[in-house]
């Protein structure tokens, strides 16, 4: 019995460097953003009427996620502001001014992670702060991860609140014309 452990030894070590090997070989990182294919749309309420917009330039200033070890991503997202689309140019130029989003003042708006959670079902929430115009609240935002080729894609959507970032001040302080809750959706197409 002995002399048989003795011929195994050798070959369950081959077998569990093979394995090894395989492994870290096909460990995937995706760490690289795709601004081009990427899209942040965001939508809210005036005077009752469904209004929506997006932004078109985007970048990541610190992106690693691990599909294997979802729990140590990291994701820093820069927005800016100036990329707006609000629907017409008129309301590109108003979005721009200091009651607004003072796009002068805060050209960018940020998102950075604190911490991943797995749902299940390729769903996660990742917590961080967004800050936008000089002010940061954390939000905790869900979304689904789909691997498609050499991408990686996060979409989701998360609302917030206009007024804690005091987006809209003075006659646009209150929330009658233009509600407080502004919703964003996003898909963010990344590569290994």
């Amino acid at each position: 019995m002995k002399v048989k452990n003795q011929l195994l030894q050798p070959v369950a070590l081959a077998t569990a460097l093979t394995l090894g090997t395989l492994t870290s070989a096909h460990a995937v990182e995706y760490k690289t953003l795709d601004a081009e294919a990427s899209s942040i749309t965001f939508a809210y309420s005036q005077m009752n009427v469904k209004m929506d917009g997006s932004f078109s330039e985007l970048k990541a200033t610190e992106l690693h996620f691990d599909p294997a070890q979802p729990e140590t991503a990291k994701v820093a997202i820069e927005v800016a502001l100036s990329s707006i689309d609000a629907g017409y140019p008129d309301a590109n130029v108003e979005i721009a001014k200091d009651e607004w989003l003072a796009i002068e003042q805060h050209p960018i708006a940020t998102f950075t992670s604190s911490n991943i959670e797995v749902l299940g079902d390729g769903n996660y929430q990742v917590t961080g702060d967004l800050s936008i115009k000089g002010h940061s609240q954390s939000v905790t935002v869900p979304f689904k991860f789909t691997e498609s080729g050499d991408n990686g894609v996060f979409t989701g959507s998360f609302t917030f609140l206009r007024g804690d970032y005091k987006i809209g001040e003075g006659a646009w302080s209150g929330f009658g014309i233009v509600a407080n809750e502004i919703q964003i959706d996003f898909e963010i197409v990344t590569k290994q």
